[in-house]
Formats: structure tokens, sequence, C-alpha cells
């Protein structure tokens, strides 16, 4: 560090230029992880539709594990689109839950 030691602005300034470069770089590699994992999120997306994919056109849980592929954890599409729920009404009026 080449400054003059007789002024303390200059110094000072010399150790903040040091010290905000260093948060610089963590700036930069804190934007290319999120830029990655936005990238690896729409992979996983994208390789869950295909596992789905699969399933659909035959293939079974089982062959696919053995085949090295495994559905990863979250929410499954659900095949069924119909409400499952069902409420009834008794004579006597009240309302029930099935």
């Amino acid at each position: 560090m080449s400054t003059d030691t007789t002024d303390p602005l200059a110094v000072a300034e010399a150790m903040m230029k040091e010290r905000r470069d260093t948060v610089k770089s963590l700036a930069k590699l804190g934007e290319e992880k999120t830029a990655l994992q936005a990238k690896i999120a729409d992979v996983e997306k994208h390789e869950g539709d295909a596992y789905e994919l699969a399933l659909a056109s035959g293939w079974s849980q089982s062959e696919l594990k053995k085949m090295g592929f495994t559905r990863k954890s979250g929410p499954r599409k659900s095949k069924r689109t119909t409400d499952s729920s069902a409420s009834v009404t008794p004579i006597n009026g009240q309302e029930v839950s099935a």
C-alpha cells in the first residue's frame, strides 16, 4: 500500500478500498449462486415433468429406479380432478361431512 501515511483520510480510504473489493467478490459470487439456484430449480421442475411423463407412458417406478431415476420429493401431480369430500344432509336437517 503506497499511500501518504501522514494523511489519515488517505490511509482510511485505502483500507476501505481493500475491504470494499472483498465485498464486491462476495456480492458477485452471491449473484452467481442465486442464478445457478434458479437454474437448478428450473431443471428440477423439468426433470419432475419428465419423470411423470415416463410414468404416464408406461414405465413403473421400480423400473425407473433400476435405471437410476427417482421421484424427487415435493408435491406430486394429482391424477384426481374430482372433489373427494362430500356432504350428506340427513332427514333431520343437520349437515354431516362424509
